[in-house]
């Protein structure tokens, strides 16, 4: 994943490569941490929750949250992008506990960063739904919610 082929124009740009994007580890996050919880019986054995939560948690700081109020598709594509990530820390927390210091981290992370972006987009895509027609990050962002697990 690190090779050149791998790397987008746009990462290269910015000097950075997928790994270094939390929305993106944030995934590979939300699919072991499911798995744990579903298959599991919540615990991570192999350490694999573990080792993504540490990550996210390490990539963090390169989080782009910023929703643009007069764009309901930049909103709309950030509810795609920040649903999954925010997911898989709930999950994570599950997991690995909320009293470990990367459960309280993941919980700042949720509390101060997460919901307030996703809230925010989930209310500007709302703004701009015709008919029966909702927004695939909307739903996407309200399935999850939703799941609880």
């Amino acid at each position: 994943m690190s090779e050149e082929r791998h790397v987008s124009k746009e990462d290269r740009k910015r000097g950075g490569d997928p790994k270094s994007r939390p929305e993106i580890v944030g995934c590979l996050l939300w699919i072991r941490a499911v798995r744990s919880v579903l298959l599991e019986e919540g615990k991570d054995e192999r350490g694999e929750v573990r080792r993504a939560a540490e990550m996210v948690m390490a990539v963090w700081s390169n989080r782009e949250m910023n929703v643009d109020e007069s764009d309901w598709n930049d909103a709309n594509y950030k509810l795609m992008m920040w649903a999954p990530v925010w997911h898989g820390m709930v999950m994570a927390k599950k997991v690995l506990g909320d009293n470990t210091r990367l459960g309280r981290s993941m919980e700042t992370a949720i509390k101060e960063d997460l919901e307030p972006t996703l809230e925010k987009a989930n209310e500007i895509v709302g703004r701009h739904i015709t008919g029966d027609v909702d927004r695939r990050g909307r739903i996407l962002y309200n399935e999850l919610s939703e799941m609880g697990m």
